[in-house]
């Protein structure tokens, strides 16, 4: 009897005891994981916030980027292989030789594309030997071709011969832009007649530039 009374009166004390241990066991786990929290939210960088746009705005819409320009043909002063005189300005400027000159642009030039871009005041600069009437020695319409332009003081200088057969013949230039008092000259080379004034006489061939 008395055994069992004891025993009726520990139980409830040991159980009591197991209750207390594991209420303080959690308190104390939870206040190591607060602490160990804390201890790692410190280090953290706090997030910025964006700001909304104020009413009545609408976001900035995002830029594209623009296609790049469309290049520009390519020139250079000198020689053209693509510029020729058209056939309606083909009139005798020297002997057994149609010259034209002015902005590229000008309807008396035929390109085999657009005219170039160029600087401005470049001036352009085309022959031609066919259709033009000539019963001088060396006359050969279809090899008449730019050799060489070159400048003398204020002049342009053209050069002018007849290519061996089966080489290409250039029938145009473009020069930089001329002075007030310059002068187109043509000069003749390898026995060519068109250096020569179209009234005849000697040459070489001056065309006032207007």
């Amino acid at each position: 009897m008395f055994g069992n009374s004891v025993l009726k009166l520990v139980a409830p004390v040991v159980l009591l005891g197991l209750g207390d241990g594991c209420t303080a066991h959690a308190k104390a786990s939870a206040q190591v994981n607060t602490s160990v929290e804390a201890d790692e939210r410190k280090y953290e960088v706090p997030e910025r916030e964006t700001p909304a746009p104020p009413m009545g705005t609408r976001p900035a819409p995002a830029q594209l980027a623009s296609a790049p320009p469309p290049a520009d043909r390519t020139f250079f002063l000198g020689v053209s292989h693509d510029l020729s005189l058209a056939p309606a300005a083909r009139r005798a400027a020297c002997r057994c030789l149609a010259v034209g000159y002015g902005p590229p642009t000008d309807p008396k030039f035929a390109w085999q594309e657009a005219p170039p871009k160029v600087e401005p005041g470049t001036m352009a600069v085309a022959i031609a030997a066919d259709g033009v009437p000539c019963s001088s020695p060396g006359y050969a319409p279809l090899r008449a071709s730019i050799s060489a332009v070159e400048r003398s003081g204020d002049d342009i200088v053209l050069v002018v011969e007849n290519v061996r057969e089966g080489l290409p013949t250039v029938h145009g230039a473009l020069v930089a832009p001329p002075s007030g008092k310059s002068t187109l000259v043509v000069r003749a080379r390898r026995g060519a007649p068109y250096g020569a004034p179209a009234s005849g006489g000697s040459g070489p061939c001056r065309l006032a530039l207007e």
